[in-house]
């Protein structure tokens, strides 16, 4: 295990920026079992700590796609995520860590399914009325808030296929609802688990490891053709959410 905090969180930053270069998220799905392996976390403490390389890694990548933010969905799925993390803190805490595994590696293998069968980024989306979008937004945002709390991932892997499927937005607006919603709520819900108390040293460390490694991965990225990025972007993803099943899993035996 690493003792300095400094380093640990260096680390964190650097592993989740360069998740967040390669795929466009995934911060949390990474710090998990980073946390858990260096920091010698339990998974309670790594999921509520989770969420602050979340939410740096989140309104980093949304900064980004902020041009596709569509704000009255994004509003709706702030307040009523916010709304749910708020009531599910108490229950996390007297959750024991077994429930919270389930939760978090159920997730990981809807992620999963998500990434290869459900998400197509080419997807046009559909004008929907304004009051069916916020009405099914607001039940987006509730499985975001529950997911984001328990288990320390943003919701983004089941909000994006909802905002395309259910609410029928285009996949570049879901992401960026998605991505605008984790960045709002992450450290509200890191906060309500009292998991928010990193000094100065160690939010530069986080966040300058992310920022640094995310630009840098995606300048090496920009140089292969998009069809082969695509492949990249999932292959990355698929690959630290098995170790995250693969870690947490293990703390089960």
């Amino acid at each position: 295990m690493i003792k300095d905090p400094i380093l640990l969180w260096t680390i964190v930053g650097g592993a989740s920026g360069t998740i967040l270069g390669l795929a466009g998220t995934g911060g949390g799905v990474v710090s998990i079992p980073l946390l858990m392996i260096l920091g010698g976390y339990d998974i309670k403490e790594a999921s509520a700590y989770g969420l602050l390389a979340l939410s740096v890694g989140a309104t980093l990548s949304w900064f980004i796609r902020r041009q596709n933010t569509l704000y009255p969905i994004a509003a709706i799925l702030i307040i009523f995520a916010g709304t749910v993390a708020y009531i599910s803190a108490p229950l996390k805490a007297i959750s024991p860590s077994w429930v919270i595994i389930a939760l978090l590696n159920v997730t990981c293998l809807f992620s999963l399914y998500s990434l290869w069968v459900l998400r197509k980024p080419e997807d046009p989306g559909e004008d929907r009325p304004l009051v069916y979008r916020l009405k099914t937004a607001t039940i987006g945002g509730m499985i975001t808030g529950f997911l984001s709390t328990m288990t320390g991932l943003g919701g983004g892997v089941v909000i994006i296929p909802w905002l395309t499927g259910i609410t029928r937005l285009q996949f570049k607006q879901a992401m960026a609802c998605s991505l605008l919603t984790i960045a709002a709520t992450a450290p509200f819900s890191a906060w309500r688990q009292g998991g928010i108390d990193l000094t100065p040293g160690e939010w530069l460390a986080l966040g300058g490891g992310i920022l640094v490694t995310s630009l840098l991965v995606r300048k090496l990225t920009s140089y292969i053709p998009p069809l082969h990025l695509i492949l990249v972007h999932k292959l990355a993803l698929t690959g630290v959410i098995f170790l995250s099943m693969s870690r947490t899993l293990a703390a089960l035996f």
